[in-house]
């Protein structure tokens, strides 16, 4: 799929109909891995893959999705955060061009059970993903969804 194209086909999923591929996760991963950080600071940051139903059951809002993607960062300030939301952006792209259903999520974030994510990092972002039968379609944005201002 053609970035543009793609990026005018991205829709949030919410309904999920199987478990990703081990293939498919590392290429999401990667995608991630891709992401820019501040500063190139990426040791402050972790990926923590979520799959375990027992994890998953005790999260809010997440869809029943059967895999989460949580992005937690050493002490995150505004930096931290931005980065945290490019990097879970380059895995949402990364999973619709694989067919993959996949929506941004930080309502979770409150209910990641104490332990899941490494000592010393704080969740600040999240991704669910999982199999879908949606259909991803290129589709007309206005330039009138975000008002803009152009200063030359």
């Amino acid at each position: 799929m053609e970035t543009l194209n793609m990026i005018n086909s991205r829709k949030a999923v919410r309904e999920y109909s199987g478990q990703i591929t081990d293939e498919q996760l590392n290429k999401i991963l990667i995608a991630a891995n891709a992401g820019p950080v501040g500063m190139g600071n990426y040791d402050d940051y972790r990926l923590t893959v979520i799959q375990n139903p027992n994890v998953l059951s005790k999260l809010n809002n997440i869809y029943d999705a059967p895999t989460v993607v949580v992005v937690s960062a050493k002490n995150p300030s505004r930096m931290e955060y931005i980065s945290s939301g490019a990097i879970v952006h380059n895995m949402e792209l990364a999973a619709e061009d694989l067919g993959i259903g996949a929506n941004y999520n930080m309502a979770c974030i409150a209910s990641i059970p104490e332990g899941t994510v490494p000592e010393f990092f704080n969740p600040v972002f999240a991704i669910t993903l999982g199999q879908t039968s949606e259909k991803f379609v290129d589709r007309k944005i206005s330039l009138e969804k975000i008002k803009t201002n152009i200063v030359k």
